[in-house]
């Protein structure tokens, strides 16, 4: 018999853990796809340091954008937040209904049809 929780136990190990340098993107929106990204600063444990960056759009029609990170936006807020695994990986939650994930390189084609 075993007394610890199963999250204790069959908890996931970060494989390819955030490194200073990363560039994360999340995207969020109703009837949307808008893309933040932020750049890793700092990395503990448990935490990383996320600066948060502007971005360039390139926009396809009105509604319609390619986006891809600012990297030379430096100054931007900076903000503590945890890291968990996410297959060999990891992701960073953003908001409530928008997580980072390590960015592809590529832009992000971002639409707002409200």
């Amino acid at each position: 018999m075993n007394i610890l929780a199963p999250s204790l136990i069959n908890k996931n190990a970060v494989v390819n853990g955030p490194k200073v340098g990363d560039i994360l993107c999340s995207t969020y929106g109703y009837d949307a796809c808008i893309a933040h990204f932020a750049k890793v600063v700092e990395v503990t444990k448990a935490s990383v340091k996320l600066e948060l960056l502007g971005t360039i759009d390139n926009y396809t029609s009105p509604m319609t954008w390619d986006s891809k990170p600012d990297i030379n936006s430096s100054g931007g807020t900076v903000v503590t937040k945890r890291f968990k695994a996410n297959g060999d990986s990891y992701k960073v939650k953003d908001t409530s209904c928008a997580t980072f994930y390590p960015w592809c390189g590529k832009p992000i084609n971002c639409y707002n049809y409200h």
